[in-house]
């Protein structure tokens, strides 16, 4: 009879030092905390986005600007171009519908400005610092015109 009493009481004390455990973790708040540093790691893990490719929607010369829409996430930037923003045209030396053969090309680059930028142009903007989903792009390094 003493075994089982030592076996019975050692159990219902370890279950109390594992419910007052639980209830001392919610009390102190560790247990959303360890969640809050899972979850900042991950944010961390993503990469840094310095490039985007879209549609170009609206353009406003008077303030320098176009906004480009990123189809595939529907997503809007606001690209406000610098005095150094590189603005060019990829001109391929041959029709894109009759593309050569030997595949060996390179596309010139024709120096433009937003005046020669239009509605539904596609365009590839690179910029120097992290792009953000709802902050405008300033002072971009390039802005190419794609055919």
């Amino acid at each position: 009879i003493m075994a089982k009493l030592n076996v019975s009481t050692i159990g219902i004390i370890i279950i109390l030092i594992v419910v007052a455990g639980g209830i001392y973790l919610s009390f102190t708040g560790s247990i959303p905390e360890i969640r809050q540093e899972e979850q900042k790691e991950e944010s961390i893990a993503q990469p840094e986005i310095k490039s985007i490719a879209g549609r170009v929607i609206s353009i406003n010369i008077d303030e320098n600007s176009f906004v480009v829409l990123q189809p595939k996430e529907e997503r809007e930037f606001t690209v406000k171009l610098g005095e150094g923003t590189e603005f060019i045209r990829l001109v391929f030396p041959f029709d894109l519908n009759n593309p050569p053969t030997d595949g060996n090309f390179t596309p010139e680059r024709e120096i433009v400005t937003i005046e020669d930028l239009r509605a539904s142009d596609q365009v590839f903007v690179r910029s120097n610092s992290s792009i953000q989903t709802g902050q405008d792009i300033v002072s971009p390094l390039e802005i190419q015109i794609l055919p």
